[in-house]
């Protein structure tokens, strides 16, 4: 995708956001871009909120956002840190995207370290049933779908990438015997998704939550080596947590998907990210090689 190209998804989004504010009664003028990589995310700092847009021709993605709305709601009633949805009807649908609307809470200091998440997601797996239907846990839908959508491939990668979705899949459901209750899971569990407020950490991006085991929400932080987690912070969150996943011996089944699963998003946008197609390509060579060479977060 051209400049010109990606300068129209965000114009796009600007006008997206301006319908979509409207129709709740908000107002977004003077809004300040935070984030436009997976979602474009808006702060509408005279109003304390923020805006998630994302693109409505993600199969799924509607019921997945209200379902993160109802789930939130939910949490919030449990006395969960959870970030808040605004209480308007939403998702809303506007020039091709989706938003969703929440109060906006600062994060105040250092990132979190990994210990700390460990106790929130302790947490969370020990609430009572959700009283509703969630979404069955997908391991690998969402990154079949980004295979085929990634317009920086070459047919070599793609080929590979299904074929090693392929036999990660094989393995999954025919060979992994889960140990902790299957039950509501974040999906997308990382410290990257805690917000550090005055009131303490709060848990943030219920895109992916879902009913499924409990591991999935485990393995992201642990899988974080990729990403320059030492493994002192890596056995101090399981130490949090009250349990080491690592000694599971579906742990390495789990790994290798959640770096599949780590694509997703630079598969959709490295043709319109420099940044994100360089990393496409160091992940990709990497997982490739078999080495453990370091990839960079966005």
């Amino acid at each position: 995708m051209t400049i010109a190209a990606e300068g129209s998804v965000l114009t796009r989004a600007v006008v997206a956001l301006s319908h979509a504010c409207r129709e709740v009664g908000l107002d977004s003028s003077g809004a300040v871009l935070l984030r436009d990589f997976a979602n474009i995310v808006y702060h509408l700092p005279a109003q304390g909120v923020v805006v998630r847009l994302t693109q409505a021709t993600t199969p799924g993605r509607f019921d997945r956002l209200t379902t993160s709305i109802r789930v939130t709601r939910w949490l919030a009633e449990q006395g969960f840190p959870t970030v808040r949805p605004l209480n308007v009807g939403q998702p809303v649908v506007a020039e091709g995207f989706l938003a969703t609307f929440w109060r906006h809470e600062e994060h105040i200091g250092p990132p979190p370290d990994p210990a700390q998440l460990g106790p929130l997601l302790r947490r969370l797996h020990d609430l009572p049933p959700v009283p509703f239907e969630l979404p069955t846990h997908d391991p690998f839908g969402a990154v079949r779908r980004a295979i085929p959508a990634g317009l920086a491939l070459d047919e070599g990668d793609r080929r590979w990438l299904l074929e090693r979705c392929d036999a990660l899949a094989e393995a999954y459901y025919e060979h992994v015997e889960f140990t902790l209750p299957y039950g509501l899971t974040h999906g997308d569990a990382h410290r990257g998704n805690m917000i550090r407020t005055r009131g303490g950490f709060l848990l943030c991006d219920w895109d992916g939550v879902c009913a499924g085991p409990r591991e999935i929400d485990l393995v992201p932080t642990l899988q974080g080596a990729r990403f320059g987690l030492t493994e002192r912070q890596r056995s101090n969150f399981s130490e949090a947590y009250g349990y080491d996943v690592t000694r599971w011996e579906g742990y390495p089944v789990l790994r290798d998907m959640r770096e599949l699963q780590t694509l997703t998003a630079v598969l959709r946008n490295a043709h319109r990210d420099l940044g994100a197609r360089e990393e496409l390509r160091n992940r990709l060579d990497s997982l490739r090689a078999g080495d453990d060479r370091l990839w960079h977060p966005f």
